[in-house]
């Protein structure tokens, strides 16, 4: 094939066109890359300052917040029923401690440091949970017997069962039995009557059961000469 001269000029403008378009596209990726590859180092640099500063916050109040202040608040820790996890004592405690000081002294990487702040994060959660908790001025206590006959709760502001002792259940018919009943200083049931508005049945079994249970009842002491409050005894049908 012969090509005059005008032809092989446009060619080889063509070519050269497209040589140029090539030359400008990858230099135009190179800066796009080389602008990510700066932002990406500089947010990982942001990112390790962070870290490193919210370990430090947890360093110093870890120091400033001894042992025996999470140890205190376990005597207003509301109560739980059930399989809790066993408290941890003061050994244990300042062992956990002393391991991680000493796993602090280490040099950890940019990895480890995320880890260990969730794991510390974790830990301060779950001793809150345990030992933290505040009082609710309302408090219910549930016990089950084991053939679910029964159940009782109680209100009594600010006070804790000691002995709630569960009906032996020996009427036919089931129900709900509201029983009132008045505290002494000393936690002692000193009296209880039927609680005829609240109740949802006035079988004469059960709330002779009720009353009788009732006053075996023991709650911790208090201030207070006296304290009204309320038993429920939920009984199920045989």
């Amino acid at each position: 094939m012969n090509l005059n001269r005008s032809q092989l000029a446009m060619l080889i403008t063509g070519f050269t066109l497209g040589i140029v378009v090539l030359t400008l596209f990858n230099i135009h990726l190179g800066a796009e890359v080389e602008e990510e590859y700066v932002i990406e180092m500089a947010l990982a640099d942001e990112v390790l300052e962070e870290l490193i500063r919210q370990e430090e916050e947890l360093r110093e109040a870890e120091a400033a917040d001894p042992i025996k202040s999470h140890m205190a608040m376990n005597e207003t820790a509301k109560p739980t029923f059930g399989q809790p996890e066993p408290l941890k004592t003061l050994e244990e405690l300042m062992a956990e401690r002393q391991m991680d000081a000493s796993d602090s002294d280490a040099t950890p990487g940019e990895g480890e440091y995320a880890e260990t702040l969730k794991e510390l994060a974790q830990k301060r959660e779950e001793a809150k949970q345990l030992l933290g908790e505040k009082e609710a001025e309302k408090k219910e206590y549930t016990n089950y017997l084991k053939d679910k006959r029964t159940s009782i709760t109680y209100s009594l502001v600010e006070r804790n069962a000691y002995e709630l002792p569960p009906p032996i259940y020996t009427c036919i018919e089931g129900g709900k039995v509201v029983i009132n009943i008045e505290v002494d200083s000393r936690g002692f049931v000193t009296e209880a009557s039927f609680n005829a508005k609240s109740s949802g049945t006035d079988n004469g079994c059960l709330v002779d059961n009720a009353i009788a249970y009732a006053l075996q009842a023991r709650f911790n002491s208090s201030g207070r000469a006296t304290q009204k409050g309320t038993i429920t005894y939920l009984f199920q049908s045989k």
